[in-house]
């Protein structure tokens, strides 16, 4: 009921004319959209929140080329931001992770519309070519037939019954199958994945033909960059520990990667789950990085840290109407409302 009233709200702002008021209030600030994978068969029933279908991002495109929006490189629209000469509307396409439905199915919509796109790629699962565990799994609990699950089946040395009916409980399954899965290699890992699949009933073969919760490979991932794509940092493992010597390896790992893949510089990054420590942000300047992307919500101006750059995150849970609500500008106003309310209340304490 509330989204919905959500929903009409923005219809009746965008009829109004508040759309078009916020695109011109907003129009010097960078719009950097957020993807991550393409949904190669049902995941974006699983996980709408981050796998896309292939109808839904060819929709977001034409959006952008039918309202006009100037879609950028990177490199391109942050050089114009430092100088104050970003045509209005400006848009770059970011999209995370590296998945195998990315390059299946959103690297071909992109070249099709034209459109530049920065890729953040966490490469050990490139390498790999396993698929991501703690994904795969939770995909098998949710896909099984299965009311419950006897942990000792999976694992002789684990026990309890975990009723896979609540999203939460498939969590914890998630959760102390990780914990196993972490002390084994990436093939140990698939084994324990595949088990699990036998025991729920679901059919893993299937999974790994359709490379469903699988990257792409370091082949694939150079014929993105040949056609325009802009490989960039993701850390190697998916992660970026508060210590900064194993951020660090992880930065190098990636780097490393990577520039087997591609001959060129490297200068961008994306926090693993945008999740980051205000203390680590000056650990990337040394080590040739001169912006990192966020999952914070917002439009990038002059003044934002480009360490710390605000994204709008694009997926299945967001309709065509907020969409446009985001790219006008609208929401990014509303954002400054409520922060200008909170802070004079605070003031007036």
């Amino acid at each position: 009921m509330a989204r919905n009233l959500k929903l009409l709200a923005l219809a009746i702002a965008r009829t109004c004319g508040l759309f078009a008021v916020s695109s011109r209030l907003t129009a010097g600030q960078l719009r950097i959209l957020c993807y991550h994978g393409g949904s190669v068969l049902d995941e974006h029933d699983f996980r709408p929140g981050l796998f896309i279908t292939a109808g839904t991002f060819a929709r977001r495109l034409s959006l952008l080329r039918k309202r006009g929006y100037p879609v950028l490189t990177l490199d391109d629209a942050l050089t114009r931001l430092d100088a104050g000469t970003l045509p209005a509307g400006a848009t770059v396409i970011t999209i995370d992770d590296g998945w195998f439905g990315t390059y299946s199915l959103l690297a071909p919509a992109l070249k099709a519309a034209g459109f530049p796109a920065t890729l953040y790629v966490a490469t050990y699962y490139l390498e790999k070519g396993t698929q991501v565990f703690n994904v795969a799994a939770g995909y098998a609990l949710w896909k099984s037939a299965s009311g419950v699950l006897s942990m000792r089946e999976v694992v002789p040395d684990l026990s309890g019954q975990h009723d896979l009916s609540s999203p939460a409980a498939r969590d914890e399954v998630v959760r102390r199958l990780e914990e196993v899965g972490n002390k084994l290699d990436s093939a140990g890992r698939q084994s324990l994945l595949r088990r699990l699949c036998d025991v729920l009933g679901v059919d893993w073969r299937a999974m790994e033909r359709a490379r469903q919760f699988a990257f792409m490979n370091a082949r694939e991932a150079g014929l993105l960059a040949a056609d325009g794509v802009s490989l960039q940092l993701h850390t190697h493992r998916h992660r970026f520990p508060v210590d900064r010597d194993r951020a660090m390896a992880e930065i190098d790992d990636n780097r490393s990667s990577l520039g087997r893949i591609v001959d060129l510089p490297m200068p961008h990054f994306c926090y693993p789950s945008g999740e980051y420590h205000r203390h680590q942000l000056p650990w990337l300047e040394p080590c040739g990085i001169r912006s990192a992307v966020t999952t914070d919500r917002g439009l990038a101006s002059r003044e934002s840290d480009r360490l710390a750059l605000p994204r709008l995150l694009d997926s299945e849970l967001v309709t065509d109407l907020e969409f446009e609500a985001e790219m006008s500008g609208f929401r990014q106003v509303l954002r400054q409302v409520r922060q200008f309310l909170n802070q004079t209340e605070k003031d007036r304490r």
